[in-house]
C-alpha cells in the first residue's frame, strides 16, 4: 500500500512541476448505487449512498485536451439482503487520481483509486449470527480499485456532469472465514470549479534586453 501511495503522489508531483496554467479546484458530489460481488453473495442486493468531497484539474497538454483530476471524497457502500433485514454500510475515503479526455462537451475519464475505510455499520432485523462479526477483523482497512466514466462538460462555467463505475481491484475481506469479496460502485457526479487564477506572464531575457534598448533610447 506504501508503494501506491508513493505512485500516486509521484503523478500528481510530475502533473503540478509541468503547469503552464493555474490549476483549478472545487467540489464535487452525487448519488452512489453500490454493491458487492465475489464467491456467494450473489444474493447480496445493491444500495444507495452519497459521495462528495474535493476535485481539482491540472491541464497537461495547452489546448486543455489532456487534463489530471486529482480528488479526496467521502463514499458510501455496502450492500444490503433484503429478505433477512441484513444491511452492511461502509464508509470510504476515495483518493482517485484521473486521467481525462475532453471531446468537445463530452470527455472521458479513468484512472486509480485508493480507498481507506473509515467507518462500518452492520443491521440485520432477526436472529442472525452475521450481526455479530466484528468488520475490523474481517475486512480490510484500505483497498485499491479503478475508475471510469463519461460525462458532459460546461467548461467556462466550471460544471460537468458524469457517471462513473468504481470497481474495487483487491479484496475487500481480510479473513477466510467470509467469502472472498469486492465492492463495486455506480456514481453519478457532479461537480464545480472554481475559474483559475491568472499567473502572470514570464519575461523572456529577449524582452527585457529590448524593454532596456527602448528606455535607453528614450532618454
Amino acid at each position: 500500500m506504501k508503494k501506491i501511495i508513493t505512485f500516486f503522489a509521484f503523478m500528481v508531483i510530475t502533473v503540478i512541476a509541468a503547469q503552464a496554467q493555474a490549476p483549478r479546484f472545487g467540489f464535487r458530489g452525487g448519488l452512489n448505487y453500490a454493491g458487492i460481488s465475489g464467491s456467494n453473495v450473489d444474493n447480496l442486493d445493491r444500495t444507495y449512498g452519497f459521495h462528495a468531497g474535493l476535485t481539482s484539474r491540472f491541464i497537461v497538454t495547452p489546448d486543455s485536451f489532456l487534463t489530471i483530476h486529482p480528488e479526496i471524497l467521502y463514499s458510501q457502500k455496502g450492500a444490503e439482503y433484503e429478505e433477512t433485514g441484513f444491511e452492511l454500510k461502509l464508509d470510504y475515503i476515495d483518493v482517485p487520481v484521473l486521467a481525462r479526455i475532453d471531446a468537445g462537451p463530452i470527455y472521458f475519464e479513468g484512472g486509480p483509486q485508493v480507498s481507506v475505510r473509515i467507518n462500518d455499520t452492520v443491521n440485520s432485523d432477526k436472529d442472525d449470527p452475521v450481526h455479530l462479526y466484528n468488520p475490523d477483523q474481517l475486512l480490510r482497512r484500505a483497498s485499491f480499485s479503478y475508475v471510469a466514466g463519461v460525462g458532459l462538460a460546461a467548461t467556462r462555467l466550471g460544471l460537468d456532469i458524469g457517471v462513473r463505475y468504481n470497481g474495487e481491484v483487491s479484496n475487500i475481506n481480510n479473513s477466510d472465514d467470509i467469502p472472498n469479496i469486492r465492492s463495486n460502485v455506480f456514481m453519478l457526479t457532479v461537480s464545480y470549479l472554481f475559474p483559475a487564477k491568472k499567473r502572470p506572464p514570464v519575461e523572456t531575457e529577449y524582452e527585457t534586453e529590448t524593454e532596456y534598448e527602448t528606455e535607453t533610447e528614450i532618454e
